[in-house]
């Protein structure tokens, strides 16, 4: 288990079935942008420290608290001197089926609380009075395991520099609720504080069927509750998604206290994975922050080297009057993988998302719908059956 962990990877659970000669071997993966990368470590680590009589290796995904996928394979040692593309063809990506029985369950004691430092950004583009609004923060992010796969996620935002302390336009003149057009006020009056705090639970109600469930500050504007579900037929590009938040708006320090509006957001989802250079494709239908109802279109591209880029565009039955400057809310984001600047010894990435004015027609959670289906990206049956060649050894 320490080779294991040394190498950026998680041991949760182990079995070996004396009849069939296999080892089932249950894992997560801390330290490799590229799954198939952090499966053949495991695979060698397990033909190294595994008695002789196993000779076919059972390998569960879990990523992000789900159990995606299974690849069964023989063991390394056997397959020298083969023919490699006999050997590829040979490993198997099945539905992570449960377990029957487990002989060895780990109980993790340094990795149940983690903690990570980054430095993120906030952006405003096109004002009128000055193009560009800009925060440069640090965040330190905490991730506490808990018992019964709950976790307690929290994050805390310190101030470095920023500009929204210049702007004029306090009063966004807006007819909806100010669900987001008073952004400028959480980043003057809370510029440093409480990003979020939350209990949450996720898991598998089927081998296809993802879901996780979370209460607390969600975010820097909002408190609430909320939940997802997620439909990934085996070796589909396509998925299905329901997600609902009931949520309160917080008070412009970012402190626990509230300010008086409530609302529920609901959406429908559906996603999908093109064959198309790793363009994917979602849109989200149903009801949003300012109790307006419409649907967002995104389209992203994750390239071989993990870096992202994506647009986003959502129109609602509010009408472009109604909405203010813009018309409707629209944006980029992107995501920079961090592995190449510290090596393989981590996950972690810088992200960001540009918008115009910020209007309160559109709105939405942050990152709290679709977040399964990011999540579980990488492991896709698609996304594994293209890197499969990198398990040889």
């Amino acid at each position: 288990m320490f080779d294991v962990e040394r190498s950026g990877l998680l041991l949760l659970a182990s079995t070996v079935d004396v009849p069939t000669r296999t080892a089932t071997l249950v894992m997560g993966n801390t330290g490799f942008s590229v799954w198939a990368d952090a499966i053949a470590i495991m695979a060698r680590l397990a033909d190294l420290h595994l008695p002789t009589t196993v000779n076919t290796f059972n390998i569960i995904i879990e990523e992000e608290g789900y159990r995606v996928h299974s690849v069964r394979m023989r063991r390394p040692s056997l397959t020298y001197g083969r023919n490699r593309q006999i050997v590829e063809r040979e490993i198997r990506i099945e539905p992570a089926r449960p377990q029957a029985y487990v002989q060895h369950k780990t109980n993790f004691v340094t990795k149940k609380i983690v903690f990570d430092v980054n430095i993120a950004t906030r952006t405003q583009l096109f004002d009128p009075d000055d193009p560009l609004r800009y925060q440069l923060y640090g965040s330190v992010g905490m991730s506490m395991a808990l018992p019964k796969g709950l976790s307690l996620q929290g994050s805390y935002g310190v101030d470095i520099t920023n500009n929204f302390d210049e702007s004029r336009r306090a009063d966004s003149g807006s007819v909806l609720p100010r669900v987001r057009s008073d952004v400028v006020k959480y980043l003057v009056q809370g510029d440093t504080g409480l990003d979020s705090l939350y209990l949450e639970k996720r898991g598998n109600f089927r081998s296809n069927v993802y879901y996780r469930a979370f209460a607390g500050v969600l975010e820097e504007m909002y408190t609430g509750v909320g939940g997802e579900v997620l439909l990934q037929p085996f070796q589909s590009r396509l998925a299905y998604g329901l997600s609902a938040n009931v949520v309160r708006k917080r008070d412009f320090d970012k402190s626990f206290k509230h300010l008086d509006y409530q609302t529920t957001t609901a959406f429908a989802s559906v996603y999908w994975a093109t064959p198309y250079n790793n363009f994917d494709v979602a849109i989200h239908a149903g009801r949003y922050l300012a109790k307006d109802v419409g649907a967002t279109l995104e389209v992203r591209r994750t390239f071989t080297n993990g870096w992202m880029v994506g647009l986003w565009a959502t129109k609602t039955n509010v009408s472009a009057e109604d909405f203010g400057e813009g018309s409707f809310d629209k944006g980029m984001f992107f995501k920079i993988p961090l592995d190449r600047l510290f090596g393989n010894s981590t996950r972690a990435s810088f992200g960001n998302r540009m918008r115009p004015i910020q209007r309160d027609g559109g709105q939405r959670l942050e990152s709290h719908s679709g977040s399964i289906w990011r999540d579980t990206r990488s492991v896709r049956y698609d996304a594994l059956t293209e890197t499969m060649g990198r398990l040889l050894p």
